[in-house]
């Protein structure tokens, strides 16, 4: 794939995944969101529906492999031993083993670095590598680790291919489970740290 190409993938790809937090609001019923450069409401039978999903799970999974391949040439790191420590009642050994992350990610055509254009995107999963916007949520965020590797898990779950099109039609079902895991821990951290009080 060329780099034009491959930049103009970037930012469908980006403007879909952005775009569609943005929408609040559902789709009338027999409607369903699309998210292209900006989202729509289409119907449920609209011709060429799958077709645009397919194009945006496709370009979404290739997007993800090629940045993930560019992190690993670049130098990634394994999980902090403390925050995997605290991290080990929620996980599979085989999930904290795999996983690697970096902080930032210079690389322009890069997932991570497309979508941290973001201010609210503190960390990006590609497959088993974690991007962090910053060293800090890193090396101290246990609940932000816990919501990325819920992802690390869906990954494992479902495969690269099956992740991108769930993620490219409904990413809120792919977040939330992330969110409430990431809420769960935050809560036993809190309630821990009173218990030593």
């Amino acid at each position: 794939m060329s780099v034009k190409a491959l930049k103009s993938l970037s930012l469908l790809v980006l403007s879909s995944v952005l775009s569609a937090g943005v929408q609040a609001a559902g789709c009338p019923a027999g409607q369903q969101q699309v998210c292209l450069l900006a989202c729509f409401c289409a119907p449920q039978d609209a011709p060429g529906l799958d077709d645009l999903h397919r194009l945006a799970s496709t370009g979404l999974r290739d997007w993800i492999v090629q940045s993930r391949h560019r992190l690993l040439a670049s130098g990634v790191e394994p999980i902090p031993l403390h925050i995997r420590a605290q991290l080990e009642p929620y996980f599979d050994f085989a999930v904290l083993d795999s996983v690697r992350f970096k902080v930032g990610d210079p690389v322009e055509l890069n997932m991570a670095h497309t979508l941290m254009q973001n201010p609210d995107v503190s960390a990006v999963t590609l497959i088993d590598v974690i991007v962090f916007r910053d060293e800090a949520e890193a090396r101290d965020d246990v609940a932000l680790w816990a919501h990325e590797l819920k992802h690390v898990e869906q990954y494992r779950q479902l495969g690269v291919d099956q992740f991108a099109a769930r993620y490219a039609r409904d990413y809120r079902a792919l977040e939330a489970p992330a969110y409430q895991l990431q809420g769960q821990v935050r809560q036993a951290l809190k309630a821990r740290a009173v218990a030593r009080q």
